[in-house]
């Protein structure tokens, strides 16, 4: 309708108003996900180990891309992770 305005169901906060909200919302997010993959990896479960990894690779560039956003510099971390994994990466 015209000139109404929106409802908001979303009353979460955005990061930039309150981070630690936001950092609080991204590890709940991380452990939602990774719990379940930890059991099993402790019952013995090893063909969770390729799920891990893919995840761990997948934060570590989401990381790298928030950090360099942020103004960090993380050439170095990311050469010597590529490295040490034999990942495509490198600048």
């Amino acid at each position: 309708m015209p000139g109404t305005t929106p409802i908001r169901t979303d009353r979460r906060r955005p990061a930039h108003h309150d981070p630690e909200a936001a950092l609080m919302r991204l590890r709940r997010a991380v452990e939602r996900e990774t719990g379940p993959l930890y059991e099993l990896k402790d019952t013995g479960r090893t063909d969770v180990l390729p799920v891990l990894s893919r995840l761990a690779f997948l934060l570590l560039e989401l990381g790298f891309t928030v950090a360099e956003e942020g103004g960090i510099d993380c050439t170095e971390v990311e050469n010597a992770v590529s490295a040490a994994y034999d990942l495509p990466y490198a600048r």
